[in-house]
């Protein structure tokens, strides 16, 4: 978190939050809609809790980093109301099984 803040900085962002809690007691505490959420899960996903408060909260965009495919394709088949725009496939750990997906999900 101490690059990202930094980062943010040199950039001049000021109305970013960086914090490391858990997601589901965290969105739920939130009273204002984001127009974007970054989930990054470990590799079981988010879960039917959150995914359901996400369909509830119906941000504009969600973006899905993820290194598990499966549990990233059950959690989307959760957000019913949201469609894959695009998917990046990064290969971070070269000579291995090992892979992170991002993946854009569009409200509709």
């Amino acid at each position: 978190m101490a690059c990202a803040k930094q980062s943010a900085a040199e950039l001049g962002l000021t109305r970013l939050q960086f914090q490391a809690l858990d997601s589901t007691q965290f969105a739920t505490a939130q009273g204002d809609v984001p127009e974007l959420v970054l989930v990054n899960p470990p590799r079981r996903g988010i879960g039917k809790p959150l995914c359901d408060y996400l369909s509830t909260m119906a941000p504009r965009f969600i973006i899905y980093s993820s290194c598990n495919a499966q549990t990233m394709a059950k959690d989307i088949r959760e957000l019913p109301g949201f469609r894959i725009e695009r998917v990046q496939l990064f290969d971070m750990f070269p000579h291995t099984a090992h892979y992170e997906v991002l993946t854009l999900l569009v409200k509709q």
